[in-house]
Order: structure tokens, then sequence, then C-alpha cells
């Protein structure tokens, strides 16, 4: 998904600019699958990658 106007507020990420916004000019975004997160908290972007 192109990253056009996308706001993130998970400050902890490294991708994080200002805790407003993701740097990334591509994001990708998991489903949920039988109720369960694809992918562990605190949301659902794989590209998200702790500081």
């Amino acid at each position: 998904m192109e990253n056009t106007g996308v706001k993130c507020d998970v400050c902890e990420c490294v991708h994080n600019t200002e805790c407003n916004k993701c740097s990334l000019p591509e994001i990708e975004v998991t489903h949920k699958t039988n109720g369960q997160a694809a992918v562990s908290v605190p949301h659902f972007c794989k590209s998200y990658e702790r500081k």
C-alpha cells in the first residue's frame, strides 16, 4: 500500500517520525485471521521495527 496520508502514532517504531507518520514510501498491513492478529501488537503493520 502506498503511504499517502497514512498517520501512525506508534512512536517506538524505527520508521515513525515525530510520533505522527511513517517514513516508508510503502507500507504493508496484515489482516486478522480467525480472530487473531497476524502480527504481534502494537499494530498490524508488517514494517514495524522496534527502535
